[in-house]
């Protein structure tokens, strides 16, 4: 099994006292901080990503009208109908 050796005191000092206050052992309090670190981080991340879709979706709220109003080929004012070159 694979094992986490915590050099910093400072580090090791706050599982300690983590522990002894939650009676539990070092490496229940380093496990359960870690899963709530990695669920914070997940439930930001999430608020994130809503967050940019609902700037993305109010871009496509401002621009849909005028894209509305394209050719079917925007491109084809650059060139000639009968030979198909660039004017």
């Amino acid at each position: 099994m694979p094992t986490l050796n915590i050099k910093n005191e400072r580090v090791y000092e706050l599982a300690r006292q983590l522990a002894d206050a939650t009676g539990t052992s070092m490496t229940s309090v380093i496990e359960s901080a870690l899963e709530e670190k990695l669920e914070r981080l997940r439930r930001h991340h999430a608020a994130d990503t809503r967050a940019r879709l609902a700037e993305l979706d109010a871009i496509v709220a401002r621009t849909a009208p005028a894209l509305r109003d394209l050719p079917d080929d925007p491109t084809a004012f650059l060139y000639d109908e009968d030979s198909g070159l660039p004017r």
